[in-house]
């Protein structure tokens, strides 16, 4: 059995689904009529889950009939790992250090996916990612996040 790279995300995604779904119940599901804070979670949560398990449905499908066994090939193991890495910087800074840096985080372990990427690209990106972020959902949005909050 081939393992590829849509196997690990069709884990990932079940994973993180599955991690979302047991945690928004937590926060009370309410009906459909008044929905608690913990419905979008679980909703999203279920497509996510879902949507994992029929990545590795498919793909289990479309190698049943290749023989032999792989890893995932080496060229994309970096772009994997670095937006795994760039998420997971995302979600542990958020609540520690504000948006801003949680954001600048975001971008520049992401932007470490493409070997192609320059570094003069860098600060025309991060400008333009953090300016469209922060205008839509601390002022549009209203959303109560701290731009910067070094209470780590």
């Amino acid at each position: 059995m081939h393992f590829q790279a849509d196997h690990a995300v069709g884990i990932l995604f079940v994973a993180i689904g599955g991690i979302a779904v047991y945690l928004g119940f937590d926060y009370g599901f309410g009906d459909m009529s008044e929905m608690g804070p913990g419905a979008l979670p679980v909703l999203l949560g279920t497509v996510l889950f879902l949507f994992g398990i029929a990545l590795i449905i498919q793909t289990t499908l479309a190698n049943a009939g290749s023989s032999g066994t792989s890893i995932m090939p080496r060229e994309e193991v970096r772009p994997f790992l670095a937006v795994l890495a760039a998420l997971l910087a995302f979600g542990l800074l958020i609540d520690h250090v504000g948006l801003l840096p949680s954001v600048l985080a975001l971008i520049g372990v992401g932007w470490l996916a493409d070997k192609r990427s320059r570094l003069k690209e860098l600060p025309i990106l991060v400008t333009a990612i953090v300016a469209i972020i922060i205008g839509i959902f601390y002022f549009g949005l209203g959303i109560p996040f701290h731009l910067v909050d070094w209470s780590v």
